[in-house]
């Protein structure tokens, strides 16, 4: 019965040890940051911190958008928090305060239709791009460079 006990133990740690080995390591393979090759200008950085930024050229306006969140492994699937309420927005020199007004609210109204919290499965993740599902369809993002290397 002891041995039983002593085995069931050793399983069940080698279980926890194995699942969280896996996910540390899908953490740390995603890590980095992306481009979406539709979206040249939007990159998508994962921090080692597990913060995450989202970073948008405004066309050909000279402005940055910068809105932050947090993301995190759970089996596999990946799961991005945003803190809209955080976004910066840097302006050049050439834009109007008119023109900042609009592309204020303008990211705000689309910001007001995207959820808090998003989901997506984990297709794939290597040193080159970063794969994942949402509602059926796969998308692929380049990796520009990483972060944790």
């Amino acid at each position: 019965m002891m041995k039983r006990v002593r085995l069931m133990a050793a399983l069940t740690a080698a279980t926890v040890f194995i699942t969280t080995g896996c996910q540390n390591d899908t953490e740390s393979k995603i890590v980095g940051k992306y481009e979406h090759p539709a979206l040249p200008g939007q990159t998508f950085e994962f921090h080692a911190d597990h913060t995450f930024m989202n970073t948008t050229g405004a066309g050909t306006m000279d402005c940055i958008i910068k809105h932050p969140g947090t993301w995190k492994v759970d089996g596999d699937s990946l799961f991005i928090a945003n803190d809209i309420q955080n976004t910066t927005y840097e302006f050049g020199d050439s834009v109007t305060e008119e023109n900042k007004t609009l592309v204020k609210g303008l990211f705000e109204r689309m910001a007001k239709n995207q959820p808090e919290k998003s989901a997506f499965k984990i297709i794939e993740v290597d040193e080159r791009m970063l794969n994942l599902e949402k509602n059926g369809q796969i998308t692929t993002y380049v990796r520009t460079d990483s972060l944790n290397r």
